[in-house]
């Protein structure tokens, strides 16, 4: 599972961090780059519930997650050639739903192979995640400066085809689930969601992450590259900021599975919320490049709290049989919706006053967040 999680987090090294450059670059605005973000987000809120769903009811969630790298590894191609706003915004939808159930089936893998092991935490899996985007993403900048941005579409199919290679050689006992972890009755959406309802706690937490996801982090990044290169920064140095945020999520994953053995998984999400309004503020007052390097060292942090908590979270308080489900209701059904609102909110902004602003909805979001999942606390 760590050579999985190594290829797989590492192929998104590649484009993550520069797809926002290449829509730049052919020439789309601000309110165009919003818009696709939301027409991504509108794909993946469609999708995604029947990914968790399907996990929780098969006994081989891996062939899910083989034929979803695959499909996502051909529509990266095909989306790298375009140059045009229309087939642009086309092929990312696509990629959007054939990757939207990706990231959270991956976590659910690795916290089961982490489970079957002695003693041995979900970051201490997650975190060679951290250390495939440190290595790609440090040298994918200048490679890229170098041969071109297509580049960095090659590079994450390559990497997401390699990863559905090592689930097939993985053995069949670490990432099949046992009989007693399957419910007898195939868990569906209607089941899920009253559950999700009557939790106070699940449903304090989807109004925190909700309000989160409206205003902040992912609506911002989707800019930040640009916003960098505004300040002078090129390709490079924009690798270079995803390398030292994940750089310091290698650390901060074994530090926050043994966080989570002292605190509880609410505590380590509030916390994660206290330095995402420390990083907006941070921006708000120094915008610089040093400042963005500072702050995207301390989102290294922030996110392995998230990373491991969010789990934990979840298996603590959704039903049995449910948790794959939940997990993707909430972090990507969810989070889907609200960047279908938040996204073209983003791109106005952006068009309207600059990057800069942006942080201040990311310092609104922050602190809404917080407040509603402290507010859920029994």
């Amino acid at each position: 599972m760590r050579l999985f999680m190594l290829v797989f987090i590492g192929g998104g090294g590649f484009l993550f961090p520069f797809v926002s450059l290449f829509y730049h670059y052919n020439g789309l605005s601000g309110t165009q780059i919003g818009l696709l973000g939301a027409l991504g987000a509108g794909a993946g809120l469609l999708v995604a519930p029947y990914w968790g769903a399907q996990s929780d009811r098969t006994s081989r969630p891996v062939r899910i997650m083989q034929a979803g790298l695959l499909a996502t590894a051909v529509v990266v191609l095909i989306l790298g050639r375009q140059s045009a706003f229309l087939p642009i915004a086309i092929f990312a939808t696509l990629y959007s739903m054939t990757s939207a159930g990706l990231l959270p089936l991956a976590d659910l893998l690795a916290a089961h192979v982490a489970a079957q092991a002695n003693n041995a935490g979900y970051g201490s899996v997650r975190l060679w995640g951290s250390l495939g985007w440190t290595l790609v993403t440090a040298a994918a900048g200048r490679l890229i400066e170098l041969f071109g941005l297509y580049l960095a579409f090659a590079g994450m199919a390559a990497g997401y085809v390699l990863s559905a290679l090592t689930l097939q050689w993985m053995p069949r006992a670490a990432i099949q689930k046992p009989a007693a972890a399957r419910p007898a009755a195939r868990p569906g959406l209607r089941e899920a969601l009253p559950a999700i309802a009557r939790s106070r706690r699940l449903a304090g937490l989807s109004l925190s992450l909700g309000l989160y996801w409206l205003l902040t982090n992912n609506n911002l990044f989707q800019f930040e590259p640009i916003y960098m290169s505004q300040l002078g920064a090129g390709e490079a140095l924009v690798g270079l900021a995803n390398a030292l945020n994940a750089a310091v999520e290698l650390p901060a994953m074994l530090w926050a599975d043994r966080l989570l053995r002292r605190f509880t998984a609410g505590w380590l999400l509030r916390f994660h919320f206290v330095l995402s309004i420390a990083r907006a503020v941070a921006m708000l007052l120094l915008p610089t490049i040093p400042t963005v390097l500072a702050c995207r060292a301390v989102l290294g942090v922030q996110y392995s709290l998230y990373s491991v908590a969010i789990i934990a979270y979840v298996n603590d308080h959704a039903p049995v049989g449910y948790r794959a489900t939940t997990l993707a209701l909430l972090t990507v059904t969810l989070r889907s919706l609200m960047l279908m609102l938040g996204n073209p909110l983003s791109g106005f902004v952006f068009d309207a006053s600059g990057a800069y602003w942006l942080y201040a909805l990311n310092l609104g979001g922050s602190i809404l967040g917080w407040a509603a999942l402290q507010y859920s606390r029994d």
